[in-house]
């Protein structure tokens, strides 16, 4: 008598495969604390970026998260006064910059950690720019806070950084915000953090098929002037009143704004308009813009302010966000 055998095929569930997630943040000198307070909303919502890629106060930010430092870092510049600033700027009319920078980015190295950028806990990269041949110059290894202080080095202000032949200064002159070197780093959805998104009213960063990106108010943002003067509003306002401790410099009130003041705002022109290019040809899955056009480029005592900006940034698309990201995950499934 013969025998049937039958086999009993045992089915396995498969769960979606988590997508890696990268975070570019961009440049913003004091709006970058709003960069704190994305990741803590995204936190919020489950989402750890797996890898961040940071252009200049991005990459102060970036690397603090890297190497699992945001609560330190948050903690420190929560506690900044205007005073506080001040103390930490060594002016110094030196050539290349008015301040060395040294003391900064002593104090920063202690809160964001003094290593090496392939010993960090997550991968990260940092951007800064070539001064001679307009280069982009991706740190994805070596020390960190060279990388980083080089992706700071905003022309005119902070003197470049020397690696080799090369002087390197601010990366949001080539790459403001950084979503090309984050998908270069291997990832399945990018997400972008857009500091000056707001500052010249409605401004169309993303094709309109790019419905993750947050839509921005059709209303022209008019930003206050403001009347300042003294010696602490050099530092208030460094890039926009720089040019003499007695005088006004907002090109708003002033009819012969200074030098630097002219020089500032005729470069945050040609990087919004080429950040702009740069994010329609490349343009990330999501991009969070805060709304911290009222903090001034070196009003980093309004903290918790931009914290605060961010974090709701990331609550006003979280739909969005939870979306895009479920739905990446979704099409790494395999199929059987």
């Amino acid at each position: 008598m013969a025998l049937t055998t039958k086999s009993n095929k045992t089915t396995t569930a498969v769960l979606p495969k988590k997508p890696v997630i990268g975070l570019a943040l961009g440049s913003g000198a004091a709006k970058g604390w709003a960069h704190i307070g994305v990741l803590n909303g995204l936190a919020k919502l489950g989402v750890y970026p797996d890898v961040v890629a940071g252009c200049s106060v991005g990459a102060v930010v970036g690397a603090a998260y890297a190497n699992d430092n945001l609560a330190d870092l948050e903690h420190w510049v929560r506690g900044f006064s205007s005073w506080d600033v001040f103390g930490l700027m060594d002016l110094r009319w030196r050539k290349g910059g008015i301040i060395n920078g040294e003391k900064v980015f002593e104090v920063l190295s202690t809160r964001v950690g003094n290593l090496k950028i392939e010993e960090l806990k997550r991968p990260f990269a940092a951007v800064a720019t070539d001064l001679y041949s307009g280069r982009e110059i991706w740190f994805k290894e070596g020390n960190l806070r060279h990388a980083v202080r080089a992706s700071c080095s905003m022309p005119g202000f902070l003197p470049p950084v020397q690696q080799d032949d090369l002087w390197l200064v601010d990366g949001a002159v080539v790459n403001p915000v950084p979503v090309s070197l984050c998908r270069a780093m291997g990832v399945d959805v990018v997400i972008a953090v857009d500091l000056n998104g707001h500052r010249r009213g409605q401004m169309q960063l993303m094709p309109a098929q790019m419905v993750s990106c947050e839509a921005e108010t059709s209303q022209t943002v008019t930003e206050k002037p403001q009347l300042e003067s003294g010696f602490m509003d050099l530092w208030g306002k460094s890039k926009d009143y720089i040019a003499s401790i007695t005088e006004q410099f907002s090109l708003g009130i002033s009819h012969h704004p200074g030098m630097l003041a002219v020089m500032s705002q005729s470069m945050d022109i040609l990087e919004q308009r080429h950040k702009r290019a740069r994010l329609m040809g490349d343009p990330p899955d999501i991009c969070i813009v805060p709304q911290v056009f009222d903090i001034g480029t070196m009003e980093f005592h309004r903290a918790a302010e931009s914290i605060a900006a961010g974090e709701q940034a990331v609550a006003d698309i979280s739909h969005l966000i939870k979306a895009i990201i479920g739905a990446s995950a979704d099409d790494k499934v395999p199929t059987r």
